[in-house]
């Protein structure tokens, strides 16, 4: 009887790790959801940003659609996993976010799933970006313009808002747009962390490959260390020109 248990689990393994990205883009209704007391815009930034953390690669980001699709490479430990994530506006102040994710083979020593992470990571950048637009010291009303009383008008995105809108100039006074932008040497610091963790994985799957024996994984690491190098060329010539602009 244990063993007839043992080998249903590991088959009910096998055919619910197996996935690619088309298959868990069609889970919608079947993942974690978490609703948020945000806009649309807000979140949508903030679940794009949660998709990149660790090992996450961003195969694909729809806003008008509201679906991330998201993937791990073979790891030492693991053939990967395949992420969906789908944002849904439930009103001006509400969005919901739901995240799925799946194996993208059968686990090799442990069972990653990114569905929790990903909405904690969500609720710590909406999180901070109110924060940060709380801090400027411009007094901020969600979907209001405020504008000082004087010569000068400036006009103060919301919180949850990135995009500037332009308020018609008043017949007394001058409109100052101010955008949000991140300056290049936040980019460039950016890049270098993303170059080093690209250098750290390539390493590890290097030494994966000279351990591995079976030729079918050692094929599916060798796929993986070319999309790292060629991910590390182009970050190497991003941060070169970076280099350059600040100069």
């Amino acid at each position: 009887m244990k063993s007839i248990l043992l080998v249903a689990c590991v088959l009910g393994l096998l055919a619910t790790g197996c996935s690619s990205p088309k298959t868990v883009a069609n889970l919608e209704g079947k993942g974690t959801k978490q609703t948020f007391n945000y806009s649309y815009d807000t979140v949508w930034r903030a679940a794009v940003d949660a998709a990149q953390q660790g090992e996450l690669q961003v195969l694909n980001a729809d806003r008008e659609r509201g679906v991330i699709s998201a993937r791990r490479g073979v790891q030492v430990e693991t053939f990967g996993e395949n992420v969906a994530i789908w944002i849904r506006s439930l009103g001006p102040a509400q969005t919901q976010v739901e995240v799925a994710s799946r194996q993208a083979g059968p686990p090799v020593m442990w069972l990653k799933n990114w569905e929790n992470e990903i909405l904690r990571a969500v609720a710590a950048n909406v999180t901070r970006d109110a924060v940060g637009a709380a801090g400027t010291g411009t007094q901020i009303y969600r979907d209001t313009t405020v504008v000082t009383p004087g010569d000068t008008a400036v006009v103060t995105p919301a919180p949850q808002e990135r995009t500037t809108v332009v308020i018609p100039e008043p017949r007394s006074s001058t409109t100052v747009v101010v955008p949000e932008s991140r300056s290049t040497v936040d980019v460039r610091r950016e890049t270098e962390l993303r170059l080093e963790e690209l250098r750290r994985q390539q390493r590890e799957h290097e030494t994966a490959l000279a351990r591995e024996e079976n030729e079918r994984r050692r094929e599916e690491i060798r796929a993986e260390i070319d999309r790292l190098r060629a991910e590390l060329r182009t970050q190497e010539q991003r941060l070169s020109e970076l280099e350059r602009e600040v100069k």
